[in-house]
């Protein structure tokens, strides 16, 4: 140390590197050791052994899903019809027609309501095993938005027919019911993300039973 004192600066600058270097090379080799045991080790491979469990149970159910929707004949019919519909959409906005805004919005809905059943089809499969047919509680959310879209286009085309004042433009009701329509389509939403986490069986009440008819009946 006396020696380092006194010794020129470029002699210390060596001796420090020198040091540095050697801790450099210890922490790296306990580093990959640690590295080593744990490659080695069961937990590493075991880990990633039930996430790829659980990831390839995740997709084969979701393919089991899309599979289910897409080769039965409701899902053929689907894709056949999906084209002839947009183009049927396509000329009901020509302005030439004089379709009612709110009517035309209702037609437009309808196309919500049969992208929702993908999502509500794949939940009743994958975690009930059923179809969404046989889900009260979800199916009752998909026909509610069927609902929805057949009063937005009687309310259009209603007012259309009765009202001397009605351009296709406007409506007497205003943004009304395209609020009441997207309201609907959020909390549907969220029933499909969050209704299984909630405890809902296969035959739970939609709505809770709100206007079920009595059991005697």
């Amino acid at each position: 140390p006396t020696s380092l004192a006194f010794a020129p600066p470029s002699s210390i600058v060596g001796s420090k590197s020198s040091a540095f270097v050697q801790q450099d090379v210890r922490t790296n080799t306990v580093a990959t050791s640690m590295v080593t045991e744990l490659v080695t080790s069961d937990i590493l491979p075991s880990t990633l052994a039930s996430a790829d469990g659980a990831l390839a149970s995740l997709s084969s159910s979701n393919l089991l899903s899309f599979s289910d929707q897409g080769q039965n004949l409701a899902g053929i019919f689907f894709q056949a019809s999906l084209l002839p519909y947009l183009c049927f959409l396509y000329f009901l906005s020509f302005r030439g027609n004089r379709a009612p805004n709110l009517g035309n919005f209702g037609w437009q809905y309808l196309l919500l309501f049969v992208l929702g059943t993908i999502p509500s089809g794949i939940v009743t499969k994958s975690v009930y095993g059923e179809s969404l047919a046989n889900v009260d509680w979800l199916h009752g959310g998909a026909e509610a938005l069927l609902t929805i879209t057949n009063v937005l286009i009687v309310l259009g085309f209603r007012e259309a027919m009765t009202n001397p004042n009605y351009t296709t433009s406007g409506s007497k009701y205003g943004a009304v019911p395209k609020i009441v329509a997207g309201v609907g389509a959020l909390l549907f939403a969220v029933a499909c993300a969050t209704g299984t986490s909630l405890g809902f069986e296969v035959h739970s009440p939609f709505l809770f039973g709100l206007g079920n008819l009595p059991e005697e009946t």
